[in-house]
């Protein structure tokens, strides 16, 4: 996600602002930008407009795509003797990477700077109505839509132009700015993204994220929804969006050293974007699944909504993680419940050189975290020279594959910092899950009533993927009982074959034991001649499932060879109980949801096992989190 750093007070900002948005780094972020008021004429050159002398002096702004440090070093040739700036690490969601595209962003006459992380659902409708009224845009981003709108409404008095901006905005946000005219206060208003207050001594400060501010304070303030802070040198004021009364706010005190507090106070970042997978969840059902019958892809225009409601056949092509989730896609696509169309997933590497027989009448889905992933862009390119139409599901904003595909559909994870890929993947398989839904109402097979059963179910994901992660006493058992073993098998049936391949993975990647998943109707063709008392088996049984007598079946053939079974089934499905060494729940889903939530204790079995071998579990040996090269 993108960062915020804001300071006011006695010392000069730019560096701290610096310090502050280094402190966020660990984010992920593909641009940065400053903005500042200086106290007295500043002559240099900067990307905004300069100091004029005159009683409001201009806003200092500077910005680089890249590195904070590119950013440091341009600044660090004369910056300005101000005492008020914001800052941003950006991660593109509307418009590509770019200087343009970073922030802040200046209003039209350059009265307010903004920084702002979120999404502004309605900003081409607003921007629509600027427009028309005179407004003129730089870049191609929601931000600068807002700045706008917030100066529209400006006339000496931020918060109140803040208030009345916020009133038209739909979507959710964290906004931080600064007022020409007013040189001495901040205002900062949040709607689900965080925002956290730092108290000093004559100073103050606002981040997104507590690690920006441990440097200076550990006396913080956290902002609920739709709340307003007005931060001078000597004064917090915070009110309701809708209100002027004042608010008695808790002042909390953080013990976390700087790197825990990057890490949210988990110990690494895998287990961080675990527990972050609810709120990704929620995003993008916010986003794509809108009212109780209506699912959106606003990427997909027109014309190639037309191109796959007369589709003959979809491709997925992936690598890694992303090929488990192209799996699951298959078994969506070709599921008579939802779109119903012939379905294959293709290992890229593979895919490239196998001459498959595409048809021009077919489509290639390209599903990659980065967009970066070298044997995926390779087939891409390949697919689009036989004329196919082309389809990225892609986290990164502007990445290569997402910019080359004739279509992209963002996954909207955030960025994931540790290697093994956890909340990316349930991105994906939410975003495919909701996406065969859509073909399925695009092609006629979905009735209104099925997908408003289909919204309704996968509205409740987020919420269920929560109690998993609230109730970890069965796989903290296992994982202690365990821990030691060098060879495990993972089984799974239909949808949830490929999470046996998943969980398998997981558990290569990040403990270095060998690990390997296999569809349980092969176990007799092989993997049976393993099985003893020392050998665990992890099998994937929700009830809820077209198999589900066929994965008992094989867990009584495990059982009968004093197999070690750790299952993952549906609460309170005492006859996977009975037959099971160790038992993880999940709650009850549509099967073709199931796949979200047995991957949960999944990646929470494999990070437990690898923290107990010590393992470095952020950065696995010999793995790079994107792979760039074939």
């Amino acid at each position: 996600m993108c960062g915020i750093i804001g300071y006011i007070g006695k010392r000069k900002a730019i560096p701290i602002l610096i310090q502050g948005l280094e402190r966020l780094e660990y984010r992920g972020y593909d641009s940065a930008g400053v903005a500042c008021l200086p106290i007295a004429k500043f002559d240099r050159s900067t990307d905004g407009q300069e100091g004029s002398g005159s009683i409001h002096p201009r806003f200092c702004v500077y910005k680089e795509r890249g590195k904070i440090a590119q950013l440091k070093s341009r600044i660090n040739h004369g910056f300005p003797d101000a005492h008020i700036g914001i800052g941003h690490t950006r991660w593109a969601t509307h418009g590509a990477p770019s200087k343009v595209n970073a922030h802040p962003h200046l209003g039209p006459r350059g009265q307010i700077a903004l920084v702002h992380n979120g999404i502004v659902e309605n900003y081409d409708e607003l921007k629509s109505e600027l427009k028309r009224k005179g407004s003129r845009f730089k870049s191609e981003t929601d931000t600068e839509v807002a700045a706008h709108l917030i100066e529209s409404y400006y006339h000496g008095d931020l918060a109140q132009a803040m208030r009345l901006a916020a009133k038209r905005i739909k979507g959710f946000f964290a906004f931080v700015a600064i007022a020409r005219s007013e040189p001495g206060r901040i205002c900062a208003l949040k709607r689900s993204n965080p925002l956290v207050v730092g108290i000093g001594r004559g100073e103050h400060f606002i981040a997104s994220d507590v690690s920006a501010l441990l440097s200076y304070t550990k006396n913080v303030i956290y902002l609920e929804d739709n709340e307003l802070v007005e931060l001078k040198s000597d004064s917090i004021r915070v009110t309701r969006i809708g209100s002027r009364k004042r608010l008695k706010k808790k002042v909390s005190r953080v013990d976390w050293s700087v790197e825990e507090a990057q890490k949210g106070g988990f110990r690494h970042f895998m287990l961080k974007e675990i527990y972050e997978q609810p709120r990704v969840l929620e995003e993008i059902l916010e986003k794509r699944a809108v009212g109780k019958n209506t699912i959106e892809f606003d990427t997909i225009s027109a014309k190639i909504q037309s191109r796959l409601k007369h589709t003959d056949k979809i491709y997925m092509v992936s690598c890694g993680t992303a090929y488990h989730a192209g799996l699951v896609g298959d078994y969506l696509f070709e599921d008579e419940q939802l779109a119903r169309i012939p379905a294959e997933a293709h290992v890229s590497s593979e895919f490239r050189y196998s001459a498959p027989l595409i048809g021009r009448n077919d489509a290639a889905i390209f599903i990659t975290q980065s967009g970066e992933t070298a044997d995926t862009l390779a087939a891409l390119r390949q697919a689009k020279k036989r004329g196919v139409l082309t389809i990225g599901i892609v986290n990164v904003v502007g990445s290569t594959i997402a910019r080359e595909a004739d279509a992209v559909i963002y996954t909207h994870a955030g960025p994931e910092i540790g290697v093994a890929s956890t909340k990316a993947y349930l991105a994906q398989l939410m975003t495919l899950s909701l996406l065969s839904a859509y073909l399925g109402v695009l092609r006629g097979r979905l009735s209104k009533s099925q997908l408003e059963k289909f919204v309704r179910e996968a509205k409740q994901l987020p919420r269920k993927v929560s109690e998993i992660l609230q109730n970890q006493s069965a796989i903290d058992q296992a994982a202690r009982a365990l821990y030691r073993k060098g060879h495990f098998l993972y089984l799974g049936r239909g949808y949830n074959f490929p999470n046996a391949l998943e969980g398998a993975l997981k558990l290569k990647e990040i403990t270095y034991a060998h690990a390997h998943g296999y569809a349980a109707g092969e176990m007799k063709h092989g993997p049976i001649a393993l099985i003893d008392s020392e050998q665990p088996v992890v099998c994937l049984a929700p009830r809820k499932s077209r198999t589900y007598d066929k994965m008992l079946s094989n867990i009584e053939e495990i059982h009968a060879r004093q197999g070690i079974i750790i299952s993952i089934a549906t609460e309170n499905d005492q006859m996977i109980k009975r037959r099971s060494r160790f038992i993880f729940w999940i709650p009850n889903t549509l099967e073709q949801f199931s796949p979200i939530l047995t991957a949960v204790p999944l990646q929470l079995f494999a990070y437990k096992v690898a923290v107990l071998n010590c393992r470095d579990v952020d950065q696995p040996r010999n793995l790079a989190k994107s792979v760039t090269v074939e």
